[in-house]
């Protein structure tokens, strides 16, 4: 052959331009004449000098036609499987998460903005120091020919610690006049804040080739975001200048929840190699609309007695949402699958409405102005949320056509 092979056995046909070959291992193919070198006819009983038969080389023409009538692979044998494609999978996993909430910082914004218009003391913040902390995700996933329809949902935890300081503002023991007086937080143990995520989507088959299946995608998502912070303590020393002023122990306890829900569109990627090998990816964005709702506690004791201030707020948002994630999954037999993967959010906060109470001094028309200038430098105070965690998981899957077909 002219790329160097030589191959034995039976030619049982031959034309001017492919020959019929049998090898010696009993199989058939046909060849060009165009790519051998030299065929060498030998009679197995006797022995006689080899003859060199010429062969005719088509022209450039003919062999064009000639490859042109080759078969070429198709997409049927694509199309069968999609049409056939019957199955239901379900999936969980555990990992690691990180998780900063834009609600919480948010609201400890605005009581720095409140603590400087209300002239009554307050507290300003430190950035709040974070840790990684547990995540869990499921999903479950039903497929039918070309149409994909999935529920899921992920839990990711994280871990906050948030230190303050400021002042304090009260009537001293005499009663004729106010004592201020620094506050501070000697240290904060971390408490949990949470994100829950909870999606239905449905996608569609637009294009498979060779592994590779794109779907477009429309779904829904509800997220949850919490934390609650009840065991940090202030404490407020009294000036010892002054035998009227008081020594104080404040406990600051503070909580919020966010709501939020809307439609998505996105895209799934889907590649398969080597039978037993797959990756997923996701993408996707999200329209959400909800409210968040934040509470500040702070109980001050005294000997024998104790005084409670408390502050609220209940805002609207409009949320854009981002999202990916990845799975590469290892198919370990036909039902049992392993994989590993990672999710990634990102929500872009703009407030709709800013409401509740801000315990600021003064006549209720500066109240009301000193709440629309809350609200109106608070506008850009309005961040991000980020969720991101890690799994490593396993599944099950039922392969109903392999029955059907049965």
């Amino acid at each position: 052959m002219k790329d160097g092979r030589i191959l034995k056995g039976e030619v049982l046909h031959q034309s001017a331009f492919k020959i019929r070959f049998k090898s010696e291992e009993g199989k058939e193919e046909e060849i060009l004449k165009s790519t051998i070198r030299r065929i060498t006819f030998k009679n197995p009983g006797v022995k006689e000098i080899p003859k060199q038969e010429k062969i005719e080389t088509p022209t450039p023409l003919l062999e064009t036609k000639l490859k042109a009538e080759e078969p070429k692979p198709s997409q049927e044998k694509a199309t069968s499987i999609l049409s056939n494609r019957h199955s239901f999978e379900i999936l969980g996993g555990i990992g690691k998460s990180s998780y900063e909430s834009q609600v919480a910082n948010f609201h400890r914004n605005v009581e720095q903005y409140g603590t400087i218009l209300g002239g009554n003391g307050g507290f300003f913040y430190n950035s709040p120091d974070r840790k990684d902390s547990n995540a869990k995700t499921i999903n479950l996933r039903y497929t039918w020919k070309r149409f994909v329809g999935e529920l899921g949902g992920s839990h990711l935890n994280s871990l906050e610690s948030v230190n303050n300081f400021g002042t304090i503002v009260y009537p001293d023991l005499s009663g004729a006049t106010t004592v201020t007086q620094a506050a501070f937080t000697p240290g904060v143990p971390y408490h949990t804040i949470s994100y829950k995520q909870l999606n239905v989507q449905f996608s569609y088959t637009a294009y498979s080739r060779s592994g590779l299946e794109i779907r477009p995608i429309l779904g829904y998502y509800k997220v949850w975001q919490k934390g609650k912070d009840d065991s940090t303590y202030e404490i407020s020393p009294k000036d010892p200048g002054n035998t009227d002023a008081i020594d104080w122990t404040i406990k600051y306890g503070t909580s919020f929840s966010d709501y939020l829900s809307g439609p998505s569109v996105g895209a799934a990627l889907e590649y398969k190699w080597k039978e037993k090998w797959e990756t997923r990816w996701e993408f996707q964005k999200q329209f959400l609309q909800g409210n968040s709702i934040y509470t500040r506690d702070q109980i001050a004791y005294l000997v024998g007695s104790f005084f409670e201030e408390r502050a609220a707020l209940n805002n609207q948002w409009k949320v854009n949402s981002q999202s990916i994630s990845g799975k590469l999954v290892y198919h370990w037999r036909d039902s049992v699958f392993f994989w590993s993967g990672f999710q990634y959010s990102k929500l872009t906060y703009k407030m709709e409405h800013l409401g509740g109470d801000l315990d600021l001094n003064g006549s209720p028309f500066e109240a009301y102005i000193n709440t629309v200038l809350i609200q109106s430098l608070t506008q850009g105070l309005a961040g991000n949320s980020t969720a991101k965690a890690i799994f490593v998981g396993a599944g099950y899957s039922l392969d109903f056509s392999k029955k059907e077909a049965q």
